[in-house]
């Protein structure tokens, strides 16, 4: 506190290549974290004065007194807690996998399993891996900064990489087209301002104004500025991949033949009439019926995820449901037979 009331400026400490938390050319630097900070500043009645820095060597230049804060994706762990502070959470977050798009092999944790994995250095990601690397036979490949990893994993130097879900994510909406993320969290955690541990004055003043952001709503105003369209992506990609592991679960065709077994309803009233399926997992229309006398037939050309759907065909007078099973067959097919008086509906 002496220093920041002899030079009226709040010096901050932190790692400027994590878009969009801290980032900038030079001496400028923006994101959120900057924003959080400013208004720290603020609230202390100093300059802030942002001091950039290698991750690696953020924490000697608070231990040495070259900084007051740091603000960072520092993580809040209780082995940092052993020697240094931290103020409430300000953001909530965990480490993700990020492959590239044509690697299906890599679905979740297990199959990292005698990968090369890319991690930035003396992060909770390198940790996490660095744990698991003997068991499960993975090397791990340490690089400066994430988008580094991101970099070798583009250029497929690397099979994956593991590390901040919003920060991978992020960076790969704006420059790699290429990759993606499983949207699985492996850890949960949060982000805090790092003070000495004996600045207890310091970080009330830290704690207030975060207090302050979150209750007048203005946090969130700021998540929203820097993370809109990136948080839209998380969510999509999400829904995508479970949906996906929903379809792997059901017939990858699903076919419906029809037979007129009594009655005079003219078949080729049919011809052209496509069958939609509705249900909790959306809205799935068929291709035409062609029919042939006395029969008909029509299917689904794309896959139609397991379970209870609902069919309506005014042409005749249906509106009933039908279930789709959870087989991963090549296909599932339904007989209709159309009598006189009734449809009856039945799976092979």
């Amino acid at each position: 506190m002496a220093s920041m009331k002899k030079n009226k400026v709040v010096r901050i400490a932190t790692d400027a290549v994590n878009l969009p938390f801290a980032f900038g050319s030079g001496t400028g630097v923006q994101g959120l974290d900057v924003d959080i900070g400013a208004e720290i500043a603020k609230d202390l009645g100093y300059e802030p004065k942002w001091i950039k820095s290698p991750y690696e060597r953020l924490f000697d230049l608070l231990a040495n007194g070259e900084v007051e804060l740091i603000i960072s994706t520092i993580s809040i762990t209780p082995d940092r807690k052993k020697d240094f502070a931290f103020s409430e959470p300000y953001f909530e977050t965990g480490n993700t996998i990020a492959r590239r798009k044509d690697n299906e092999a890599i679905k979740d944790l297990n199959s990292l399993s005698g990968k090369k994995v890319g991690v930035q250095s003396s992060s909770t990601g390198h940790k996490f891996m660095e744990s698991r690397a003997g068991s499960m036979k993975v090397t791990v490949a340490k690089f400066s900064t994430l988008d580094d990893a991101l970099g070798a994993l583009n250029r497929t130097e690397i099979d994956a990489v593991v590390g901040d879900e919003h920060i991978l994510t992020y960076s790969i909406f704006k420059s790699y087209a290429n990759l993606m993320t499983l949207g699985v969290r492996l850890t949960e955690e949060h982000y805090g301002v790092v003070v000495r541990k004996n600045e207890k004055q310091l970080l009330a003043s830290v704690n207030a104004t975060i207090e302050r952001l979150k209750k007048s709503g203005e946090l969130e105003v700021l998540r929203k500025k820097w993370f809109q369209d990136v948080m839209e992506r998380v969510a999509k990609q999400r829904d995508d991949l479970q949906r996906n592991e929903i379809i792997k679960k059901g017939p990858k065709t699903v076919a419906f033949n029809f037979v007129k077994v009594s009655g005079n309803f003219p078949m080729d009233r049919l011809d052209g009439y496509q069958l939609t399926l509705v249900g909790p997992n959306g809205k799935f229309t068929s291709g035409p019926i062609l029919t042939n006398g006395s029969r008909g037939s029509c299917k689904f050309s794309t896959p139609v995820p397991p379970g209870e759907y609902s069919l309506n065909m005014s042409i005749l007078k249906l509106n009933t449901t039908i279930k789709i099973p959870k087989i991963a067959a090549s296909s599932v097919t339904f007989d209709m037979k159309i009598a006189a008086d009734k449809v009856d509906i039945s799976q092979r």
